[in-house]
């Protein structure tokens, strides 16, 4: 049988559990064993950037009263062995004084290695935006896949993908506030339509500062591009109605888009800004339409 990628299984394929959630004694190839914590290195392609202290000490405890329910995830490499997956246990066991810890044993490429620890993370921790975007952006890198592929490997639209990729072109600071969790990816997004980072910079406090929402703050971006040097070209006429319409049109695109309609002959117009190929590319994709 042809090997499956660790993409689209879960992590009961990748650990050997039994029906009710604890740990096999051992499995069909023999790879499950006890080995020392000090052979294992850390795996340098894990998502999560940083990790809580206090679920940390929570699941420490948790080790110390019911052991380690299910085995971490290592490759065995020249003097010693590498981690897959389990980067929270691995620490938790560490700091319950564990000398040694349960491993499952999995000769895995280094791609591969990219793919379990990704599926860990998204099945299991909640990674934030951020750290999320940095695997997709890593694992794309590494094995060249079209963003499509990843979306269909991980299960996930691909708009979703691309807007978390699309993160990543914010400053560092922004990146910073999404990651402590003062910024959501829903605020972040429309941030990018600014273009200038200082701009970026001081909008992204004020929106955590004033504890504004998503529909707030691209309200309120929206009115700020049309003061500054990409303004749209103004309504012509305020009716209620109209109004509605843009905003709802709006809100359906994550774009800035502007009508001008004319009650005489019926006739107007519908103004869809973008300020890169990423954003008209996703654009299209929440229209239904795909290149």
């Amino acid at each position: 049988m042809a090997k499956q990628s660790v993409l689209g299984r879960g992590l009961e394929n990748l650990i050997p559990v039994n029906s009710k959630g604890k740990t096999i004694e051992s499995d069909s190839s023999g790879n499950l064993k006890e080995i020392k914590i000090s052979e294992i290195v850390l795996n340098p392609t894990q998502p999560r950037k940083t990790f809580s202290e206090e679920s940390i000490k929570e699941l420490s405890e948790t080790i110390k009263t019911h052991g380690v329910i299910q085995p971490i995830v290592v490759k065995k490499i020249e003097n010693g062995y590498q981690l897959i997956s389990g980067e929270r246990r691995l620490k938790a066991c560490n700091l319950a004084g564990f000398i040694k810890i349960p491993v499952v044993v999995k000769n895995y490429s280094d791609l591969e290695i990219m793919e379990a620890a990704i599926i860990e993370n998204i099945q299991r921790e909640n990674l934030n935006p951020v750290d999320e975007a940095l695997a997709y952006q890593a694992l794309i890198e590494k094995s060249s896949m079209k963003i499509s592929d990843l979306a269909q490997r991980v299960g996930k639209n691909r708009t979703t993908i691309s807007n978390l990729l699309r993160i990543l072109q914010l400053p560092e600071l922004v990146l910073k506030y999404i990651k402590e969790g003062k910024l959501t990816e829903g605020h972040a997004r429309p941030l990018l339509s600014i273009g200038d980072k200082q701009k970026i910079e001081r909008v992204a406090e004020e929106i955590f500062k004033k504890g504004m929402s998503v529909r707030s703050v691209e309200d309120y971006i929206f009115k700020l591009l049309e003061k500054g040097e990409n303004k749209i070209k103004p309504r012509k006429n305020s009716e209620p109605s109209l109004l509605q319409a843009e905003s709802k049109i709006r809100n359906k695109l994550s774009a800035r888009v502007s009508m001008s309609h004319n009650e005489k002959t019926g006739k107007g117009k519908i103004i869809i800004n973008y300020t890169s190929v990423d954003e008209f590319e996703r654009i299209l994709s929440n229209m239904g339409i795909r290149l």
